[in-house]
């Protein structure tokens, strides 16, 4: 159960996040995303014109991810962006700069050719936007230091993968929900479709070396 507080105290996106844990693997998730629109993230911004807003997201292994409003529509299935060409991929990233080195994000971007600039906001509401297709590249690359927690991961993580997306460390190995409250990861955590995920994960790699010789 997570409610990220900086941002729901700004009035910007937040989730309420539960997961299930069986043997250390999730097999169900469901994030409450109050805030965010009911149409894409890169049609309405992050706040709606009509005030059309509160999505639930809910993803069971083995069954896909569905959508619904929190007015107690009918869910929709989803499925996470078909892109192909990462010059026509936008991505999101952490509003917060702890949880995100966004120079490294920007050298990742520039070696994709992704022309569009990166859509930061908190919460595990990514997850559920990329879930629906709004953006097709998410980047969590934090500081040397940071450690993620679990439940900050856990219930977006089966929502993605279920809708048909990828979900790795930046060494492209799964997450591991079976360590603990922290996950044990290289570097930071990265999303996409899985015909993105290749030259994602390159670029990853070649931009962290490079990042890192630099120091």
């Amino acid at each position: 159960f997570d409610i990220l507080h900086c941002s729901f105290l700004r009035g910007d996106q937040y989730a309420i996040a539960l997961a299930l844990l069986d043997g250390g693997k999730v097999v169900l998730g469901v994030l409450a995303c109050p805030n965010l629109p009911l149409t894409s993230l890169s049609d309405a911004g992050q706040h709606s014109p009509n005030n059309k807003v509160g999505c639930l997201f809910f993803a069971v292994v083995g069954g896909g991810t569905y959508m619904q409003p929190l007015d107690g529509s009918s869910a929709v299935k989803v499925q996470v962006s078909a892109v192909e060409n990462p010059e026509e991929a936008s991505f999101f990233e952490s509003y917060e700069a702890a949880h995100s080195m966004h120079d490294l994000s920007s050298l990742i971007a520039q070696k994709l050719g992704v022309k569009a600039p990166p859509v930061r906001i908190d919460s595990q509401a990514k997850y559920g936007a990329l879930s629906r297709g709004d953006g097709a590249i998410y980047l969590r690359l934090p500081h040397k230091g940071y450690r993620e927690k679990i439940w900050d991961h856990a219930a977006g993580c089966i929502v993605v993968s279920e809708a048909g997306g990828v979900v790795t460390d930046a060494a492209g190995q799964p997450l591991d929900f079976s360590k603990g409250k922290y996950l044990d990861l290289d570097t930071g955590i990265i999303v996409t479709n899985q015909k993105l995920m290749p030259l994602l994960f390159h670029a990853v790699r070649k931009s962290i070396q490079e990042k890192a010789s630099s120091l």
